[in-house]
């Protein structure tokens, strides 16, 4: 069992980019990925294509979740799943937002004749 306390800025939390974006990732353990995302607002993050489930969690402020062609204002304490598939996806705060992005990554399959 991990616990995490999301209210402290973890050590070694950097910004990802000039603009001040700060990812620290919590965990990367078998099919699941934690990572906690802080945005000063109107910041974004850019889209990019993932094919695993994904569910972020608002904590505190406000983003547009963008997949593919659909967008969604999520506000906190709200959250927001998008489901497995081969396509893009984004933030954008809204004003100083706070998230926690959960991955479910993709079962790993055995290769075809391979024994259990």
């Amino acid at each position: 069992m991990k616990t995490f306390d999301l209210t402290t800025v973890p050590s070694g939390l950097a910004p990802a980019s000039a603009s001040g974006t700060r990812v620290a990732v919590l965990l990367d353990q078998g099919q699941a990925k934690l990572r906690r995302i802080e945005l000063d607002a109107d910041e974004v993050i850019p889209p990019c294509r993932m094919s695993d489930d994904v569910a972020f969690v608002v904590l505190r402020g406000s983003v547009f979740v963008t997949a593919g062609s659909e967008e969604e204002l999520v506000a906190a304490p709200g959250a927001v799943y998008i489901p497995g598939g081969a396509t893009t996806r984004s933030l954008r705060a809204l004003e100083p937002s706070l998230i926690l992005a959960v991955l479910c990554k993709g079962a790993r399959e055995d290769p075809p004749g391979a024994s259990s």
